[in-house]
């Protein structure tokens, strides 16, 4: 598919536009990396309360509260943002829709 940071969307290739998205669009994957860390940090919570190390609950509570609600919000930002380009896309009308096929044939 190429570069896809400008429009993510598959529009002409597809019924569902936004299948595989995550994987298409590069700027979904801080999101990811951001849910790594949660992740590691609840596993380091609980192994932190396991091993009696209750200083080092508050902190890895905190980085995991952190990281969750980060990554929580990169979504949202990245998949409004994806929104607003199929939105643009939309409005822009048929006649500027690159590859789509009109369902016109030609001529032999």
């Amino acid at each position: 598919m190429g570069d896809t940071h400008h429009d993510p969307i598959d529009h002409c290739r597809t019924t569902q536009p936004h299948a595989g998205i995550t994987m298409k669009d590069n700027f979904f994957w801080p999101g990811f990396i951001l849910l790594a860390v949660a992740l590691l940090g609840a596993v380091s919570t609980v192994a932190a309360a396991a091993y009696h190390h209750y200083e080092w609950l508050a902190t890895t509570g905190l980085i995991t509260a952190l990281a969750t609600v980060a990554a929580v919000l990169w979504f949202m930002s990245e998949r409004r943002r994806v929104l607003r380009i199929e939105q643009r896309w939309q409005a822009a009308g048929p006649d500027s829709r690159s590859g789509e096929r009109t369902g016109s044939t030609s001529a032999e």
